[in-house]
């Protein structure tokens, strides 16, 4: 059953969508974080240090426009998942999705204020919970796709599963005939076709 009424045919936009709203659910928990102490900034103000120096991060402008950032670089980074989930399959999709975050923590996160992108967070807590936020995101951002996407978007992998064919044969060949094919008993993807006189 999906989460949501409609169903979207398009890889693109089923992992821009999953992004955002993987997005949204992380500056949720990025904000109660925020708000009991569990962090020292919130994802505005470290993506609003790309268009301004870091105490200028305060001001509503400035925060805003690091909101912005930050939604669409989590709505792009939704893509990579999609097609690691065509390409795979859905199935332990919420592992596969988490994998994917666990990469963009990686790269934006810690490699961001490694290379000076924005200032070098102090505490092992903010970090701790910057771990927390991205899992979340992982797991909503791909739970979104598998839920919005037509089923249909994640068939090629079983399409590709080789058939296992068991023919039936006389041993006059000019009276062999063909029969509709059958689904068999054994397994979801064996069929067996019946070949007789």
């Amino acid at each position: 059953m999906s989460l949501f009424e409609i169903e979207t045919k398009d890889s693109i936009v089923t992992g821009l969508l999953g992004g955002f709203i993987g997005t949204l659910c992380m500056d949720i928990s990025n904000a109660l974080i925020f708000k009991v102490g569990g962090t020292e900034k919130l994802y505005g103000h470290l993506a609003g240090q790309f268009f301004v120096s870091p105490f200028r991060t305060n001001q509503r402008k400035n925060f805003l426009l690091g909101e912005l950032l930050h939604f669409s670089v989590g709505a792009i980074f939704g893509l990579p998942t999609i097609f690691m989930l065509k390409k795979t399959g859905k199935d332990h999709y919420l592992s596969k999705g988490l994998i994917t975050s666990m990469l963009t923590w990686g790269i934006l996160y810690t490699g961001g204020q490694k290379i000076g992108f924005f200032k070098k967070l102090r505490f092992t807590k903010t970090h701790y919970s910057a771990a927390l936020n991205n899992v979340i995101y992982g797991l909503v951002s791909a739970k979104t796709m598998v839920s919005l996407a037509e089923p249909t978007m994640f068939n090629l992998r079983d399409k590709q599963q080789s058939l296992n064919i068991t023919i039936n044969t006389s041993n006059d060949i000019d009276k062999i005939k063909f029969v509709q094919p059958q689904p068999s008993q054994n397994t979801a993807n064996t069929y067996t076709m019946n070949l007789r006189n």
